[in-house]
């Protein structure tokens, strides 16, 4: 989505199965990316949601300026350390963890 000037890519529920993503993103001003599990979560988790690292590689590959995590879950509350050194391996960029009404500008 472009609004002012500004872009913005929202993922949904997702894996990445298909590396659609990153392309979607090349070089938006904010992707807000879904963080419901944490990297040690099981193959079931993983079918369903990308673990921090693929969020990293992501952002990374896409060149995002900015990268709002969402959709976070109790698997992943409290774990904001370990997914911030996951997401750091790849992705070098200003990282928030959001909560509800929150608000961000790209």
């Amino acid at each position: 989505m472009e609004i002012g000037g500004r872009s913005l890519v929202f993922s949904g529920d997702m894996t990445n199965q298909n590396s659609t993503l990153a392309a979607l993103a090349e070089q938006v001003d904010l992707l807000v990316a879904h963080h419901a599990i944490p990297e040690q979560a099981g193959a079931i988790a993983r079918s369903l949601h990308m673990p921090p690292s693929v969020i990293g590689q992501i952002a990374a590959k896409a060149r995002v300026t900015q990268l709002v995590l969402s959709h976070r879950m109790n698997r992943t509350l409290g774990r904001e350390q370990a997914a911030t050194a996951q997401i750091r391996r790849a992705y070098g960029g200003p990282l928030h963890f959001t909560d509800d009404l929150q608000c961000f500008r790209p």
